[in-house]
């Protein structure tokens, strides 16, 4: 060691021993003063240290237990001070120096004090003391927090890792602890039995090993540990969870269920018996049981399991003074997940059937009286009556519940499985507006002797009526019409009252999801039938245009129901969109699945190389080997199209029927004119026997004529039907010139 190091550190002795002595200490000029702290500061961050490594490590190394510097460091915050006083304020270094020696007595004087607590909080759970150990462990994490902090100068980085584990150790055993007595307070009881109960613990004698607690643990105690570790809301949670599921849920469905309450001095229990796991399943919906009489025995139950909330479960607890944010948010907890239960199984059910009777509130008194009960136990706020908000306005609750059914009875109807049909447009059973105008806008009626369909020939329209402003004739579903008649029906009810402009709208609503419902539903519940079923997605095809068709003119033609407030913007257009592609992806997949079955019906993909027409063409046998093979590859492939044909002319409407026939034909009709362009020159007997071959194909343009039978009694009839192949199957005219 040098002569300067043995000097300083004499001098360091000699100032810490003077320091001792409070009087001389107060003699010293400010300089010295500082100087004697520091060297103080110095050996209090020692002592601390060699406290924290001789307390908290596992394995022991040094003396155990050193001496608690806790008091050691207090006294440096007075002579602090003391400098403070001394030093002069225009000493610009000396301030330096102060403040440096400051922020490192603070770093001292938090971790004396995180020693300090971490090593009574063993001891204070033993005890029963969990809400001083809950506020040594909250006043232990906000000095961490400050620490991090601090510059590694300051404090050992080594010792606040050791104290930052002991921390989450004392943290986890007293976490612990209170799990073990929030389930001793709150023993809740259904294991095997028909009665539940709960038996609240008013203080908990003895820890886990029943070794006795030197004071007692109270609830107040437990609240005070859950809301300074910020646990209360888990705890509160599994309770809430616990109280609606196993008393209010049980209590609303069958409010004559037995509901037991009794005290004693430690503890006090409620139990509900006669309650099975099979009432559990019983519908809260059943409107037809739901009185006055039914509301004001939810309310008395309900009420006792409330009051037991606030005089049991919270015995001796100042809710106004203490652990207000614990209670009510057990109470918020409740209601949030109870008010919406409450509106459906009970209020909505009371809410009169005819309109005239809404006046008439004094039915739902129990209901208005059991949310004041709430209210006045402190477990909601004033703005959280919504029950006495929904029966303000009672008009928009009966319109809400009009809705509710509605939609409802559309979702059941459109969930069944029913592939029933029905003829719609043109002369169907079923017509339209627009239908009519148009028949009576293009010629009168009655010009033809002949009648109906000698009007319909004679003015230019078939039997499908095809006219822009007609829906054609095809066949819809039920679910479908159903639907229409819904929206029809339901804006009936809307008033022209502007005072009613509120209840218009919701109606206008609950038409607009019922549109959207089927949308939803029906596209997943003939999934796998759209694909296989040509006559399900015909028909689901049909369904999407009829309602394209009457949303288009829906908000027009009942233009005069609606009040003034919604004429203007009361449309189902912006729907048709989100139609027409439902109506695309119903019928694309199928015909792309019905061209493939096709191609592949009538051989391998490879144009060039047919399997039906070999490389020995020329000779005078050139189909003798394969004839009967193509012939039944054309004979099954044009029967795929025959069969499909037949669906379709059947369910769809002319046009679209045109239009997937030849998409269909011309996948056979294509190839087997590219087949005979590949032939070119052949003798006439290999001539006649590929026209033979070709006969299936060219009887295709028999299933036009079910398009035209209207035109039978015209001169034309046979060049239409013949212009429509051309026009709907694009290689039919290079087929016919290759047969002729």
């Amino acid at each position: 060691m040098s002569r300067n190091s043995r000097r300083y550190r004499r001098e360091a002795e000699a100032a810490v021993a003077a320091a001792n002595d409070p009087a001389d200490f107060e003699k010293r000029s400010g300089e010295e003063q500082l100087t004697v702290l520091e060297a103080l500061i110095e050996e209090a961050r020692t002592s601390t240290y060699e406290a924290i490594n001789s307390h908290h490590r596992d394995f022991l190394s040094i003396r155990l237990h050193g001496q608690d510097p806790l008091d050691e460091v207090a006294t440096l915050n007075d002579k602090y001070g003391l400098v403070q006083s001394t030093i002069d304020p225009s000493a610009h270094k000396s301030i330096e120096r102060l403040d440096a020696v400051g922020r490192a007595l603070r770093a001292i004087v938090r971790l004396a004090k995180i020693h300090a607590n971490l090593k009574d909080i063993d001891d204070q759970i033993l005890h029963g003391d969990v809400a001083v150990a809950a506020s040594s462990i909250a006043e232990i994490g906000e000095f961490l927090s400050e620490l991090e902090d601090d510059s590694p100068l300051l404090v050992d980085s080594q010792a606040v890792d050791l104290l930052q584990m002991q921390y989450l150790k004392k943290r986890s055993a007293l976490k612990a602890e209170l799990d073990y007595l929030m389930a001793e307070m709150y023993q809740i009881n259904d294991a095997g039995s028909s009665v539940v109960e709960m038996v609240v613990s008013y203080c908990v004698m003895s820890n886990y090993d029943n070794v006795p607690y030197e004071n007692p643990v109270m609830l107040g105690d437990l609240f005070f540990a859950l809301t300074n570790l910020d646990l209360y809301r888990d705890k509160m949670d599994l309770l809430a969870d616990a109280l609606i599921y196993r008393w209010f849920i049980p209590l609303l469905r069958n409010p004559s269920e037995s509901l037991a309450v009794s005290k004693v001095k430690l503890f006090a229990t409620i139990n509900i018996g006669a309650y099975t796991a099979s009432a559990n399943n019983r519908s809260s919906g059943d409107e037809a049981g739901v009185t006055q009489s039914h509301c004001a025995l939810v309310r008395d139950k309900w009420s006792t399991v409330l009051d037991f909330i606030r005089d049991e479960m919270f015995h001796d607890v100042s809710i106004d003074e203490d652990h207000t944010v614990v209670y009510e948010y057990l109470g918020s907890k409740l209601w949030t997940a109870l008010c919406p239960l409450l509106h459906e199984s009970l209020l909505v059910p009371l809410v009169p059937a005819d309109i005239d009777a809404i006046g008439d509130a004094q039915h739902m008194v129990p209901l208005l009286e059991l949310e004041e009960r709430w209210l006045e136990l402190g477990l909601i706020a004033d703005d959280q009556l919504s029950i006495k908000d929904s029966i303000r306005v009672l008009l928009q609750t009966y319109v809400s519940k009009r809705r509710r059914d509605l939609l409802t009875t559309v979702a059941s109807i459109l969930a069944t499985d029913d592939a029933n049909t029905v003829v719609v447009g043109g002369n169907g059973p079923v017509t339209d507006m627009l239908c009519d105008y148009a028949l009576s806008s293009g010629g009168k009626k009655g010009s033809s002797a002949k009648g109906g369909k000698g009007a319909l020939a004679s003015t230019g329209f078939d039997e499908d009526c095809d006219s822009s402003l007609v829906f054609p004739r095809c066949s819809i579903s039920v679910h479908a019409q159903t639907l229409v008649e819904f929206a029809r029906e339901t804006i009936g009810f809307t008033a022209s009252s502007d005072e009613e402009a509120k209840t218009a709208a919701l109606y206008f609503h609950a038409v607009r999801d019922a549109f959207a419902l089927y949308r939803c539903l029906m596209p997943c519940q003939w999934s796998a039938a759209l694909l296989a079923d040509p006559k399900r997605a015909f028909v689901m095809y049909n369904d999407c245009e009829f309602i394209c068709h009457h949303l288009s003119t829906l908000g027009f033609r009942y233009q005069e129901k609606w009040p003034h407030v919604l004429r203007a913007s009361a449309t189902f257009v912006d729907v048709i969109a989100a139609y027409r592609t439902l109506s695309k992806a119903c019928l694309s997949p199928l015909l792309t699945r019905l061209r493939t079955q096709i191609a592949q019906a009538l051989g391998p993909s490879e144009w060039l190389q047919p399997r039906w027409l070999s490389s020995m063409i020329g000779s005078g046998d050139t189909l003798g080997r394969c004839y009967e093979a193509c012939e039944a590859q054309l004979a099954l492939a044009c029967g795929i199209i025959g069969q499909v044909a037949h669906v379709g002319a059947a369910h769809l409407p002319r046009s679209m029927y045109l239009r997937v026939l030849g998409l269909l034909a011309d996948v056979a009709v294509g190839h087997v004119s590219r087949r005979f362009e590949e032939i070119g020159s052949a003798s006439d007997s290999t001539a006649r026997a590929l026209v033979r071959l070709a006969t299936p194909v060219a009887a295709l343009e028999d299933w036009f004529r079910s398009s035209t039978s209207n035109f039978a009694s015209l001169s034309d009839g046979a060049a239409h039907r013949g212009s429509l192949i051309s026009k709907y199957c694009k290689e039919w005219d290079s087929f016919q010139i290759q047969i002729s």
